[in-house]
């Protein structure tokens, strides 16, 4: 956690600084692989400001299209947190939530609005270097962040909905977000991030998620990005993982014209286990980019990352993952996979899966595919008088269900299935 004296001099870092280290991170450009795909002429159309209100109606457009989770819901647009439209009231126990202009609200007897505040550090710790222009930006704009903290040996039976919401303002078109997620020991929560928007204008939404789980806590992490298709949303998350802890992620890459998932995990204690699955599905010119990379810093730890890709008219998906094995990380235990259909001689998948292992002892697999829709299963369910078009859905919905079907919460994994055109599957 962030030193007290690291805090203050966050708090003090002007917005002057921060437009220097914008400029000292520079922007991304083809020759940086992990952007190689990206569409720059489109990401140079961005512009980028202060968060500001916004207008209340923008709410009751979307509401529709936001999954009826259970549970406590946070609402942030443009990244400006939103109470009227937040459901934080009746908390359970253990779980405290902090957001910027509005009191702590607590699950506990007694607020705790000191721990979950000094986590927001984690997510801004002042002067540093930043990795590219787009991570010191989101530093730069996206103003105090929202924490969600859930207390020592707790466990929480319903999810914790996180909505994003990405709209046109006067002043610039891309908004800043960021969330900060702490687990303590021994507990185990739901946390579901929901990423929209409105409009056919072009829009930009820039969302950090840290997330730091203590020993032998528990995260299911959802993550739906389903923007209008004229947007663009950069989306990071980090995750630092002690000993014993399990994390099990699942990534839909949906909407956008440009969707893009960086997820980092450091698996920083022993026997620590992550668990990440994901399903890009990609239609017109979209461009839907998942930049995964999995750090084995510490003995026997477990990793799994298996992702999806359906991609059909000239929509593009990129894979970039890795697995580091570090000198000393003894026992690892890591497999990945990457499997794409194409359903367009003008689609694309550009794969890349990629270990490197500094270490004795441990098991290390990957793999990739890319193919098209199985002429013989297409054939098969011909033969027993199933149209053309139903066998083709039939075989679509096969291969992009096994990610769906991992989602655990029934409403959110309903909600994705029609969102995918498969009806009540």
């Amino acid at each position: 956690m962030t030193s007290a004296a690291t805090a203050a001099l966050a708090s003090e870092v002007s917005l002057e600084a921060r437009l220097e280290q914008i400029a000292a991170a520079g922007y991304p450009t083809k020759r940086d692989e992990a952007w190689r795909y990206a569409p720059h002429a489109v990401l140079d159309r961005l512009s980028f400001g202060l968060p500001g209100t916004s207008e209340d109606e923008i709410f009751f457009e979307i509401d529709a299209q936001i999954p009826a989770l259970n549970g406590p819901r946070i609402v942030l647009v443009n990244g400006v947190f939103h109470e009227a439209y937040s459901d934080t009231t009746a908390l359970p126990l253990g779980l405290d939530l902090s957001m910027p202009d509005c009191a702590t609200a607590s699950g506990a007897a007694s607020a705790a609005g000191s721990a979950a505040n000094s986590l927001a550090n984690q997510v801004d710790s002042g002067v540093q270097l930043f990795a590219d222009a787009y991570l010191a930006l989101n530093a730069a704009f996206s103003g105090d962040g929202v924490v969600v903290h859930v207390g020592p040996g707790v466990h929480l039976d319903t999810p914790i909905h996180i909505v994003m919401i990405s709209t046109l303002t006067d002043t610039h078109n891309t908004s800043c977000s960021k969330l900060a997620i702490q687990v303590d020991a021994g507990s185990s929560a739901t946390v579901v991030e929901t990423k929209l928007g409105i409009g056919s204008e072009l829009v930009g939404a820039n969302t950090r998620t840290t997330i730091s789980l203590a020993d032998s806590a528990t995260l299911d992490h959802v993550v739906v990005q389903d923007v209008p298709s004229a947007q663009v949303h950069l989306s990071r998350t980090e995750v630092a993982q002690s000993a014993k802890s399990q994390l099990r992620a699942r990534l839909f890459n949906l909407g956008a014209t440009y969707g893009r998932l960086a997820y980092e995990v450091h698996l920083a204690g022993e026997g620590a286990r992550v668990d990440l699955s994901g399903l890009y599905f990609g239609s017109g010119d979209q461009t839907l980019d998942q930049q995964i990379s999995v750090v084995h810093a510490a003995k026997n730890c477990t990793s799994r990352q298996a992702f999806r890709g359906v991609l059909d008219d000239e929509s593009t998906g990129v894979f970039n993952g890795a697995i580091e094995v570090c000198p000393g990380a003894d026992g690892t235990d890591a497999m990945q996979s990457n499997d794409n259909l194409l359903l367009s001689n003008r689609a694309a998948a550009n794969t890349q899966p990629r270990l490197e292992i500094l270490a004795d002892d441990v098991a290390c697999k990957h793999g990739a595919t890319v193919g098209q829709l199985d002429a013989e299963a297409m054939y098969y369910l011909r033969t027993r008088g199933i149209a053309p078009d139903e066998a083709r859905r039939l075989l679509i919905n096969g291969f992009a269900d096994q990610a769906v079907q991992e989602v655990g919460i029934e409403v959110l994994r309903t909600w994705i299935a029609q969102r995918l055109g498969h009806g009540n599957e």
